[in-house]
């Protein structure tokens, strides 16, 4: 019998040394582990007015972490922050093109990968892999309480 733990325990070692290999990881650790984070979650919502808070809540840190995070991207050039006209207290935060140039590579890299973790599935057998990934979460949460 398999020692799920310990297969899973694997894999994840393998997708971790995977992603310390790509040129993403290496730019992203050069500055900080929530960057990535940031930046994925400001191109997703580029529509959208986004402030310092909206970070902390996303990222469930604090305000102090959040503005050294944000003064360090703006530094790096992957963001701008403008004060707003109607309430000068409170800071836009835009994604630069170096920041849109990072997302890009870091969007394809994964789409790459996951397209190599799926290679000879099908669409069926997916469902099934991720109904199980889910379940052996469940089954965590459920000794956790």
């Amino acid at each position: 019998m398999s020692d799920f733990g310990l297969e899973i325990k694997h894999l994840n070692n393998m997708i971790h040394r995977h992603f310390a290999n790509l040129k993403t990881t290496e730019i992203l650790n050069e500055l900080t582990g929530s960057n990535g984070y940031i930046i994925i979650y400001l191109m997703e919502h580029k529509d959208e007015l986004i402030t310092q808070k909206n970070i902390e809540e996303v990222l469930g840190i604090t305000r102090s972490t959040a503005s050294i995070v944000l003064s360090n991207m703006e530094k790096n050039k992957l963001i701008t922050r403008e004060v707003l006209k109607r309430d000068s207290r409170i800071k836009s935060i835009h994604i630069t093109l170096k920041g849109k140039e990072l997302y890009e590579t870091m969007t394809l890299e994964k789409n790459e990968f996951e397209q190599k973790l799926k290679k000879g599935f099908t669409e069926e057998e997916e469902a099934l892999f991720l109904s199980f990934i889910k379940r052996i979460k469940q089954n965590i949460k459920e000794e956790m309480k």
